[in-house]
C-alpha cells in the first residue's frame, strides 16, 4: 500500500506510476537499465506498493493462522517472521505470504505481510476458515507499508540508517529504530539474489528512512521501479504471485524439494489446510512438472506469458511460460516457466508451435 509522503517524494524524483491491479505502482523513474545497474551495482530503494499488510489479534490468532499456513507459528518470538504459503484443500497455492511478531503491536497480535493483488482471496480465505471468537483481522489501509533496499551497498546503508548490531540471513529479521520511529526489518534475495532487505514501518517512519537512504554523501540508494525489480526477480527464478504462484500449482512444482521448499514449509508441524497432499507427494510421490528457467535468445518476437511450450519433433505441449523479460545480465530474453518432469535442463523446446523459435531449459537460478 502506498505511503503519501513517500509517493510525494517518487514523484519529485520523477516517478512513472502505473496501475497493478488494484494498486499503483512505480513502474521507473525513466531509466529502467540504469535502476537495474543500480541494484546490481550499488543500491536500490524500492516502494513496495505491491505488498499489503493484514493486523491479526485476539484470543488465538497465531494457533488459527497456524492451521491455514505451511510453516510453523509455533516458535515465533517478538521480533521474528516466518515466511509461508496459504494452501487449498487440495494442496494448491492460494497465495505466499509473510507472518511478523512485532513487540511494537498488541501482545499477541500478528502482522502479516501479502501479495497487494492476494488481498480480497485471502480475506475470503479468513472469513471462511478463522471463528471470530479467537481472531480477528483488518486490512491496514493507512500509515503503513513497506520498502526493499537491495544491492551489494543495501548492507552498509540499512545499517548506517537504522543500526542494525549484527548481520541477517535470508529470512531473518529485526526490529530497530528510525529517528523515534520502530521499523521491522526482513532480510531477503528477491531482487536478484542481490543482499536486501524488506522494511515495515508507519509512514514517519518509512519516510525517515526513505529521506537517509536517498540523500548520502559518499553511498546512496537509487530510486528503482518496479520494471527492473521485475527483471531482477526473473533472473533469481523467484515465484510470484499471479504468475507462478496460483490455484493450478503445487508447492513442489514451484519451490523443488530441499532447501528451497523448506523454507516455506514445516514438515514437522501439526495439521494445517492441504497437508495431506504436501506430505504425500514428499514422501510417497513427485509431481509432474517443475518451474524452470527458459533461455530465448536474440531473435524474434518476445513471447507472452501463457505462451506454450513445445517438443521440437511431434509439437506435444510439455509447458507454459509465466513471466519473461529481457535479461542485461545475460544479453538475451530469458523466462519462467512449467515444464513437464522428464524435460531435463539442457533441453532444448520450441516456442508456440512445433517450427516456433528456439527455447533452452536450464535450472534456476539463472547462471551467472
Amino acid at each position: 500500500m502506498s505511503l503519501a509522503s513517500v509517493r510525494e517524494r517518487q514523484v519529485h524524483a520523477g516517478a512513472r506510476i502505473d496501475s497493478a491491479g488494484e494498486t499503483e505502482i512505480v513502474r521507473d523513474y525513466g531509466d529502467g537499465d540504469a535502476e537495474y545497474r543500480a541494484i546490481r551495482e550499488e543500491a536500490g530503494v524500492v516502494a513496495r506498493d505491491d505488498r499489503a499488510q493484514l493486523r491479526m489479534w485476539g484470543r488465538d490468532p497465531a494457533r488459527m493462522l497456524n492451521g491455514l499456513i505451511t510453516n510453523d507459528l509455533g516458535r515465533l518470538e517478538d521480533g521474528q517472521t516466518v515466511q509461508a504459503l496459504m494452501l487449498t484443500p487440495k494442496g494448491r497455492i492460494i497465495s505466499d505470504l509473510r507472518v511478523l511478531r512485532w513487540v511494537d503491536g498488541k501482545e499477541g497480535e500478528l502482522l502479516i505481510d501479502i501479495p497487494a493483488d492476494a488481498l480480497s482471496t485471502i480475506l475470503e480465505h479468513l472469513k471462511k476458515y478463522v471463528p471470530p471468537l479467537f481472531a480477528r483481522w483488518e486490512v491496514i489501509t493507512d500509515g503503513m507499508g513497506a520498502l526493499g533496499i537491495y544491492g551489494p551497498n543495501a548492507p552498509t546503508l540499512v545499517s548506517r540508517a537504522i543500526g542494525l548490531a549484527s548481520a541477517l540471513e535470508e529470512g531473518e529479521s529485526a526490529e530497530a529504530d528510525v529517528g523515534h520511529e520502530r521499523v521491522f526489518c526482513v532480510a531477503t534475495k528477491y531482487a536478484g539474489g542481490e543482499a536486501g532487505f524488506d522494511v515495515f514501518g508507519n509512514e514517519a517512519g518509512l519516510t525517515a528512512l526513505w529521506d537517509e537512504l536517498a540523500n548520502g554523501d559518499a553511498v546512496r540508494a537509487h530510486p528503482v521501479g518496479h520494471t527492473a525489480l521485475e527483471v531482477l526477480r526473473i533472473e533469481e527464478g523467484r515465484p510470484r504471485y499471479g504468475k507462478e504462484l496460483t490455484e493450478e500449482v503445487l508447492p513442489a512444482e514451484a519451490f523443488g524439494a530441499g532447501d528451497s521448499l523448506g523454507r516455506w514449509i514445516s514438515f514437522t508441524k501439526g495439521c494445517y489446510t492441504g497437508q495431506e497432499v504436501v506430505v504425500r507427494i514428499a514422501h510417497r510421490g513427485h509431481v509432474n512438472r517443475h518451474l524452470r528457467g527458459l533461455l530465448l535468445g536474440e531473435r524474434g518476437p518476445r513471447p507472452v506469458e501463457g505462451t506454450p511450450l513445445m517438443e521440437p519433433d511431434g509439437g506435444k505441449e510439455v509447458g507454459r511460460i509465466t513471466s519473461v523479460s529481457r535479461s542485461p545480465r545475460l544479453e538475451q530474453d530469458v523466462a519462467l516457466g512449467y515444464v513437464r518432469r522428464e524435460i531435463t535442463p539442457g533441453s532444448e523446446l520450441r516456442i508456440g508451435a512445433e517450427g516456433g523459435a528456439t527455447a533452452t531449459v536450464v535450472e534456476l537460478p539463472f547462471p551467472r
